[in-house]
């Protein structure tokens, strides 16, 4: 089984869903959740969550998976579902989903509508992107903090919606010694070990998990033309404020010089 070996503060991939522009998006919430955990690339794990705004109460679901596996890199799917609205985020990673330089791939479905891969140019434009939107909402980026650290406080039995587990009850600890959040960590649970996590803002509580994850994106992905929320009237990688990416642009279908992966076979996540 593949491990990060340290723990993480899965963020960047949430982030992006909330530049997914639609008629069926569902609403971007106060405060986005974090996972926190120790990332396993095992292909198959997959988890769902309940996630609660401490303030209002507000409710969504999020599933994360490890869907496939090409050469070296791996492919992360985050699956937000609000108010019958669902968005599909999947990337492909090489190394750490902390660090954004990692995703190679970025293919996004909004609802009902056709999945759309970005171009290079695009994906490293998304990552500026998702870089600005935590800042705005947090004033921080608790995955890039210098003295961020996990902390083990003792193993306790956690109860919830999904079983019962045995999980190691860690705290996330800034270079100050602010405690950031909590969890409680089970390597039961894939890709992401979390049972229970809370902030000041969010809650998170796991409700169902397993090890048969299949892509929810089955059809062959169209090329993106703009960046998300960028008005037609922009020409293609000319957002205003940003600079043209140099470079030769990629090929209008097919990704990054090959044709796009095959669809995988129909299904969910084992269900």
């Amino acid at each position: 089984m593949g491990m990060m070996n340290r723990s993480a503060a899965l963020l960047f991939p949430v982030l992006l869903i909330g530049a997914v522009p639609a008629h069926s998006q569902a609403p971007s919430m106060k405060e986005l959740p974090k996972f926190f955990g120790v990332f396993s690339t095992t292909v198959g794990g997959w988890s769902e969550y309940a996630v609660t705004e401490i303030e209002g109460g507000r409710k969504s679901t999020m599933r994360n998976a490890i869907v496939g596996k090409e050469g070296d890199s791996f492919w992360y799917e985050v699956v937000i579902t609000e108010g019958g609205a669902r968005n599909i985020i999947k990337m492909s990673l090489k190394g750490d989903p902390n660090n954004p330089e990692n995703i190679q791939r970025l293919i996004m479905k909004n609802g009902d509508q056709p999945a759309q891969e970005m171009p290079r140019d695009f994906v490293m434009m998304g990552r500026r992107m998702a870089t600005s939107m935590f800042e705005s909402r947090s004033g921080s980026s608790v995955a890039s903090q210098p003295g961020l650290k996990s902390v083990e406080i003792g193993t306790r039995e956690v109860k919830v919606a999904a079983g019962a587990f045995t999980a190691t009850q860690n705290q996330l600890v800034d270079g100050t010694g602010k405690v950031l959040a909590s969890y409680d960590y089970s390597s039961e649970v894939l890709p992401l070990g979390v049972v229970r996590s809370e902030t000041d803002k969010v809650r998170i509580e796991l409700v169902a998990y397993g090890k048969d994850a299949v892509s929810l994106i089955t059809e062959q992905p169209e090329m993106m033309k703009r960046p998300p929320g960028m008005p037609e009237s922009n020409p293609r990688g000319a957002p205003p404020g940003m600079e043209v990416p140099g470079g030769t642009p990629p090929p209008a279908s097919g990704g990054y010089g090959a044709p796009a992966p095959a669809a995988p076979a129909a299904g969910g996540y084992g269900k």
